[in-house]
C-alpha cells in the first residue's frame, strides 16, 4: 500500500494499482484526476483519426502557402492567424497540410490549450508538426473542437506530459484521451453555437479592418509604403547624434510618417487628458480570484484588445493604499516597457481594477473619445512617435510619462472621428459576444458530460 499527502487531502492506493515505471508523481494518481474521466465513454481514437496529409515545399519552391504555428493560435477562443510564406523559405516544421473541419491540437505545453478548428476551404494551408491534426470520423468536428477547450480534455493531456522545462505529449497521447459522445442532436446544438461564435468573430474582424482603413486614410498613412531599408545614407546635417544615432531612427518610412504628421492639426496628449500616470507595484502576492481584485500587467494589454484569460489578482483588503490607481471606464492603458506602446480602452467591467507599474494610464477629457485615442496611439501615427523617442540602449526598451504626454494627437472632423471610433466599438462588442457564445458552447458540453455522471 502507498500512502501520500497533498495540500488537498490524504489518499492511498494499492501498490499494484500504481505503475511506477510510467509515472510516480502524486498529482498523476490523485483520485480526483482519475475520477474525472471515469464516466467518459469513448477513446478519442474510436471517433477520430490522425490526418496523414503532408506538405512538401521543395516540390514547388516558388509557390506560396499559408502557415499556422502554435503561436498563431488564440488560446482563449481558438481563432488563428496565418502567415504567407514562399515554399523555398518554409520552416522545417511546416509539414502538415490542413483541410476544412480538421481540429488541430498543440502537443507542446498542452496546458496552454492551443487548439482550433479549420473552417476554410484552402489547398495551401499548412500547420506545424507541433500539432496533432484530427479528422472527426464518428463525431461532429465542432463538438470535438469545443471538447478540446474543456478541462476534461486539457487535464488528461497535462497528466500525460513528459519533461518539465518543455512539457509535451505525442500524437498517440492525444488519441488516447477519453471523450464523452452525446446524441447527434446535442452535438448539432454545439455546432450551431460555435458557428454563431465564429461568424461574430468574422464580423468583428471586418469592422475592425474597416476602422483601420478609414483611420489610415484619414491620417494619410495609406500612401506611405512600409519598407525596411537594409542600406541607406543620410547627409550629416540630417543626423542629430545627440538625440539618436541608430539607423532605424532615420529610416525613410519613419521620416515620411514624421512629414505627414506635420500636415495635420495636432494637439499634445497632455492637453486632452485630465490624468496621465504610472501604475503601481503589487501590494500583495498573487491572490485567488475569490479573494482578490484584478491587477492588469503588460501581458493583458494588446493593441485595441484587452486579454483577460490570464489575470493576476491582489488581495482586496490590501488595496486601500493604492485606491488612486483604480481604473475607471474609459481609461486608456498603455504598455510602458517590453512591448512598448500597446494601448487599449477599459470598459465598465474593469472599473475598480488596478494596473501595474510598467503600464501608463490616460484619462481622456470630454473633448476626445477614448476609442479614438487608443486607435491613434496603436496606429503607425502614434507608434512612430513612441518608437523614435523611446530608450533603446537599455536591456529592455521603454517609454516614459514625458513622451506619452507629448504625443501629438490629430484633431479631425468630429463626424469622421465618431465613425471610426464606432466601427471599433462595433468590432469590440461583437468580439465580446463571440467569446460569450464560445463559453456557452463550452458550458453546454461540460453540462452534457456532467449529466450522465449525476444520474
Amino acid at each position: 500500500m502507498v500512502e501520500t499527502k497533498t495540500k488537498q487531502n490524504t489518499f492511498w492506493l494499492w501498490s499494484n494499482a500504481i505503475d511506477f515505471q510510467k509515472r510516480g508523481d502524486v498529482a498523476y494518481w490523485l483520485p480526483a484526476n482519475i475520477a474525472a474521466t471515469a464516466h467518459l465513454s469513448h477513446k478519442l481514437s474510436g471517433v477520430a483519426e490522425l490526418s496523414d496529409l503532408r506538405f512538401s515545399p521543395s516540390q514547388n519552391p516558388e509557390d506560396k502557402f499559408f502557415y499556422i504555428d502554435i503561436s498563431n493560435i488564440n488560446t482563449s477562443d481558438g481563432y488563428y492567424e496565418k502567415t504567407e510564406i514562399r515554399n523555398a523559405y518554409a520552416p522545417s516544421r511546416a509539414r502538415k497540410k490542413l483541410e476544412r473541419f480538421d481540429v488541430i491540437v498543440s502537443t507542446v505545453r498542452p496546458n496552454r490549450n492551443a487548439t482550433s478548428i479549420i473552417l476554410e476551404e484552402a489547398d495551401d494551408l499548412v500547420c506545424s508538426t507541433g500539432f496533432a491534426v484530427l479528422k472527426a470520423i464518428k463525431i461532429n468536428p465542432f463538438y470535438l473542437f469545443v471538447f478540446t477547450k474543456t478541462p476534461y480534455f486539457i487535464d488528461q493531456l497535462v497528466r500525460q506530459t513528459s519533461a518539465t522545462m518543455y512539457p509535451a505529449v505525442n500524437e498517440n497521447d492525444v488519441l488516447n484521451v477519453w471523450i464523452f459522445v452525446p446524441s447527434e442532436k446535442d452535438q448539432q446544438k454545439v455546432e450551431q453555437i460555435v458557428k454563431e461564435a465564429f461568424q461574430l468573430k468574422k464580423e468583428a474582424e471586418a469592422a475592425y479592418q474597416e476602422s483601420q482603413q478609414l483611420l489610415n486614410d484619414t491620417l494619410g498613412l495609406s500612401k506611405i509604403k512600409k519598407t525596411l531599408q537594409t542600406a541607406f545614407w543620410r547627409w550629416s546635417d540630417e543626423i542629430n547624434i545627440i538625440a539618436r544615432i541608430d539607423p532605424n531612427y532615420y529610416q525613410n518610412y519613419f521620416q515620411e510618417l514624421k512629414a505627414s504628421r506635420k500636415k495635420l492639426k495636432t494637439v499634445k496628449l497632455e492637453a486632452l487628458a485630465s490624468l496621465i500616470d504610472y501604475g503601481t507595484v503589487p501590494t500583495s502576492p498573487d491572490a485567488p480570484p475569490e479573494f482578490g481584485t484584478p491587477y492588469l500587467t503588460g501581458k493583458n494589454i494588446q493593441p485595441n484588445n484587452l486579454v483577460l484569460d490570464k489575470l493576476d489578482y491582489l488581495y482586496t483588503d490590501t488595496t486601500e493604499a493604492i485606491k488612486d490607481k483604480a481604473i475607471r471606464a474609459g481609461d486608456v492603458v498603455i504598455t510602458q516597457m517590453g512591448t512598448v506602446g500597446n494601448a487599449t480602452v477599459m470598459g465598465e467591467e474593469q472599473k475598480g481594477w488596478f494596473f501595474g507599474s510598467f503600464l501608463i494610464r490616460i484619462r481622456p477629457n470630454r473633448n476626445i473619445s477614448s476609442e479614438w485615442l487608443a486607435l491613434v496611439i496603436n496606429s503607425d501615427f502614434g507608434k512612430q512617435q513612441i518608437q523614435q523617442a523611446m530608450t533603446t540602449a537599455s536591456v529592455r526598451t521603454n517609454t516614459d510619462l514625458p513622451t506619452v504626454k507629448g504625443l501629438e494627437i490629430p484633431i479631425i472632423d468630429k463626424k469622421k472621428e465618431t465613425q471610426i471610433a464606432n466601427l471599433y466599438i462595433q468590432s469590440r462588442d461583437k468580439k465580446a459576444l463571440s467569446r460569450q457564445k464560445l463559453q456557452e458552447a463550452k458550458d453546454l458540453v461540460e453540462n452534457l458530460i456532467k449529466a450522465p455522471k449525476a444520474r
